[in-house]
C-alpha cells in the first residue's frame, strides 16, 4: 500500500514537472520568437511613421488654409472699413482709427 502511494506521488510530481518545464520551454521559445520578429522582421513601424508624416502634412495644410482664410476674411473687412463712420459728429478723426 505504501509502495503504491509513493509510486503515485512520483507520477504526480513527474507529471507536474513535465508540464512546468514544457510551459517554461513554450514561453521561452515564444519570447525568443517575439524578440527575433520585432528586432529583425517588424515593418509596422515603417507604415506607422508614414501615416504620422501624412497626418502632420495634412495638419500643416489645414492650419495654413485656415490662416489664409482668416487673412482673406480680415482683408474683406478692411475693404469695407470706413473710419469716418467711427468719428464723433463734427469732430476730427482720432489717429487710432486710421489704417
Amino acid at each position: 500500500m505504501i509502495g503504491n502511494f509513493k509510486k503515485y506521488i512520483s507520477y504526480v510530481s513527474s507529471f507536474l514537472q513535465f508540464f512546468l518545464y514544457s510551459g517554461m520551454f513554450y514561453y521561452g521559445t515564444y519570447y525568443l520568437y517575439r524578440y527575433l520578429k520585432i528586432s529583425y522582421f517588424d515593418t509596422m513601424h515603417v507604415s506607422n511613421e508614414s501615416r504620422r508624416r501624412f497626418m502632420e502634412k495634412q495638419m500643416l495644410f489645414y492650419n495654413d488654409t485656415g490662416y489664409n482664410l482668416s487673412m482673406k476674411y480680415i482683408g474683406n473687412l478692411c475693404k469695407y472699413y470706413d473710419p469716418v463712420a467711427l468719428r464723433m459728429p463734427f469732430q476730427p478723426l482720432d489717429d487710432t482709427y486710421r489704417l
